[in-house]
């Protein structure tokens, strides 16, 4: 088929909006199909030379991990995901160290040079690379200091008056 990573983000986000809306008979129905595959995905793993190779495919990485068939760990994925980031977080003077993987949560710590605190959409870029290299994780937790409270004495404001 050729598709590219778009398109099959557009068809898994429609995929999904289908299999919310399917009866009970019609969901045991595509669950079983789902498992078929999932055998097949096995079976290839297995018969490939370089499993690596295939997991390096955005949907067939993905497929893997649904299966629990992706050869790689999560924390390994999560720190590549981080490490893609780094060019765009030092562009606004943050950094992120991976804390580890409880459960189904990855744990995070960001901090900025300075004084403010990470932006938002700083944050949200960090979340969403590393839920969509370990999708089996369910949430992020970050850890940020708090920004450091900057005083400034009624001298410093007269002189500027």
């Amino acid at each position: 088929m050729g598709w590219d990573d778009e398109r099959v983000r557009e068809h898994v986000q429609r995929l999904e909006g289908l299999l919310d809306g399917l009866d009970p008979g019609a969901h045991q129905a595509v669950q079983s199909l789902v498992e078929l595959y999932g055998e097949a995905l096995d079976r290839i793993v297995r018969l490939a030379a370089d499993a690596s190779a295939l997991a390096g495919d955005e949907l067939v990485g993905h497929l893997l991990v649904m299966h629990g068939l992706h050869p790689e760990t999560p924390d390994v994925r999560v720190r590549r995901a981080l490490a893609a980031l780094e060019g765009f977080l030092a562009k606004h003077r943050t950094s992120v160290e991976f804390a580890g993987i409880d459960g189904e949560a990855v744990r995070l710590k960001v901090a900025t040079e300075g004084r403010a605190a990470a932006s938002r959409p700083v944050l949200d870029a960090v979340e969403r690379a590393a839920l969509a290299a370990a999708p089996e994780l369910e949430r992020v937790e970050i850890e940020a200091p708090a920004p450091e409270k900057v005083l400034i004495t009624l001298d410093q404001v007269r002189s500027r008056v």
